[in-house]
């Protein structure tokens, strides 16, 4: 509402008549009313504007403190801009030169990439080649492991047919001897091989570990020796027993004769059969053994005392043998495991698959001619002094006529 309407109403309610007032008051105090309001009004929006001038003379003074802030701060900057271009004008030989520094580094940069791509492809190489060796070295070790499985699995199956080879390797032996083995067994607790000679019962027991490891095979005999009682007891059973064991199994006993009060025990591996066998036969070449004479008493002992200890001292000395050659190649290994001497090691590896050992082979039905080995031991004997492998007296004396 403006002033020009609060002016039209004063002047329409002085202008009233007299009468007008008197007959028609209620007109005149609503024109009363409508000008209090308008006056109500007007103060408000006045207040209203006053406030609004009061902000705005507060946003006059704020902008006022910002624009000389601002303008003091703009000559800060003039002045700063001014500095900076005198700065640039002394950088301005440094850019020149940072620009031939960023070329340089750049340079090398690319050379410093050139170099990491070669390393990393030597590296590459040396992995590949280093993974090759490890697979090859993981095969390596695998096949050793298979072969000593292998190995394992043949010698436990040998321990296994160990019964089995046993018997029928004395029944060979009976039928080329003519020796009676024993099938029906009149006492308790038949023995696994029974040969009969001169009216005298004879016991073969096969015995082989069971297990793999051979530590308990000793005691394990010790105790089966003595459990052997069980036939010696008996009139018609010699008092000297046998337990046959596994060739490569012997080497772990130390001990191979086993004494009791009335009864004996020999130990021995199935090569050992045949001489021992033979040794027994020997009796039976005469009627009846109390006919021997003394001298032919003595001779038979010694033949039989020398062809054990034959057998025993060729089981020693095959067994010491054993173990030097194992402890021969464990240090002819050590000296060319050196990684110097590698291609040395495996080019020997090589050789050693081309190298052959064929002793002797002893075929069944065919007799060994002692004539025939005395021939062949000569020959060699007489090789041997002649190139002066083995020394002679007489050699000794050529050699001492020389000097």
């Amino acid at each position: 509402m403006s002033l020009l309407d609060i002016q039209n109403k004063f002047e329409k309610i002085i202008k009233t008549s007299i009468w007008s007032r008197i007959f028609h008051w209620s007109r005149v105090t609503n024109l009363i009313g409508e000008l209090q309001m308008l006056i109500q009004t007007s103060l408000r929006h006045h207040e209203q504007l006053s406030e609004k001038i009061n902000i705005l003379d507060n946003k006059m003074t704020e902008l006022e403190i910002a624009y000389k802030t601002e303008q003091k701060l703009k000559e800060k900057s003039d002045n700063e801009i001014v500095i900076l271009k005198n700065k640039i004008e002394l950088l301005a030989p440094l850019k020149v030169k940072n620009i031939e520094l960023n070329t340089e580094l750049n340079k090398m940069k690319q050379e410093e990439n050139s170099k990491d791509l070669e390393r990393d492809a030597v590296i590459t190489k040396y992995e590949q080649f280093e993974n090759n060796a490890r697979e090859r070295e993981q095969k390596k070790t695998q096949l050793e492991e298979e072969k000593l499985q292998d190995e394992l699995n043949k010698l436990k199956r040998t321990w296994q047919d160990h019964e089995t080879y046993v018997n029928s390797t004395i029944k060979v032996i009976c039928q080329e001897e003519a020796i009676t083995f024993v099938d029906e067994w009149h006492h308790e607790k038949k023995p696994d091989n029974v040969i009969k000679i001169c009216n005298e019962y004879i016991v073969f027991d096969a015995k082989s570990p069971s297990k793999d490891e051979l530590d308990h095979f000793p005691k394990y005999i010790n105790t089966e020796a003595g459990k052997l009682s069980k036939y010696a007891d008996h009139k018609d059973v010699k008092k000297h027993l046998f337990l046959v064991v596994p060739q490569n199994a012997i080497h772990a006993l130390k001990k191979f004769t086993y004494h009791d009060s009335n009864y004996c025990v020999h130990v021995i591996p199935p090569q050992a059969l045949k001489i021992t066998m033979w040794s027994l036969k020997q009796i039976e070449l005469y009627e009846f053994a109390e006919k021997l004479s003394p001298e032919d008493r003595e001779n038979l002992a010694r033949a039989f005392a020398g062809s054990m200890n034959y057998i025993k001292r060729m089981i020693q000395i095959n067994s010491d043998m054993n173990d030097s050659g194992i402890q021969l190649t464990e240090q002819m290994m050590k000296l060319i495991s050196r990684d110097s001497l590698k291609s040395i090691k495996e080019q020997a590896l090589e050789y050693e698959k081309g190298d052959l050992v064929n002793p002797s082979q002893q075929k069944r039905g065919k007799i060994i001619d002692l004539k025939t080995e005395n021939l062949r031991h000569k020959d060699l004997k007489s090789k041997a002094q002649n190139h002066e492998i083995i020394s002679t007296s007489k050699n000794k004396k050529k050699q001492i006529d020389s000097k």
